[in-house]
């Protein structure tokens, strides 16, 4: 069940762009020196959420990156499939039919059910999570002033690098 640390950043590199301007776009190179990862890194994650429909990228010397929709459009059910796609998150290896004393049964296993329903419990509350709300939980965290200063420091990743 432990999910990929591509997830981390693809939420990360969404949040941030969530907190620049509508349409503004920032270079790959930019975003990965402030998440701190490598730009070839960063790129194969972004790969997957331009195929999602979450980012979207261009060229030239004012291309890069920035959301395709409102943040509060993009869930991180939305990011978690782009980057995991479908697969369940438990694997059931049906240990119970290499137990002592098995007697099959019918259906699912005990542990396989709760799991499952564990999972449809988180991707729920993932689905009701968009960008827009975790943003705001974070600019609550700061005052007005410390807001300013990083969002300054968000519109200068905005600006042709030199």
């Amino acid at each position: 069940m432990k999910n990929s640390l591509a997830l981390e950043y693809a939420l990360h590199g969404a949040l941030l762009l969530s907190a620049l301007p509508a349409r503004k776009s920032v270079s790959l190179k930019q975003l990965s020196r402030q998440l701190g990862i490598s730009t070839t890194y960063l790129a194969k994650i972004f790969t997957q959420l331009a195929k999602a429909g979450i980012v979207t990228s261009s060229v030239g010397s004012k291309g890069g990156i920035s959301l395709a929709k409102a943040p509060d459009d993009i869930s991180f059910f939305d990011v978690y499939l782009a980057i995991n796609g479908r697969e369940h998150m438990f694997q059931c290896s049906n240990v119970r039919a290499l137990s002592l004393g098995y007697q099959p049964s019918p259906g699912m296993c005990e542990i396989h059910a709760a799991m499952w329903e564990a999972e449809q419990k988180m991707f729920e509350h993932m689905r009701g999570t968009k960008m827009s709300a975790i943003a705001a939980a974070v600019a609550s965290r700061f005052t007005p002033e410390e807001i300013g200063r990083h969002l300054a420091e968000l519109a200068k990743l905005g600006e042709p690098e030199a």
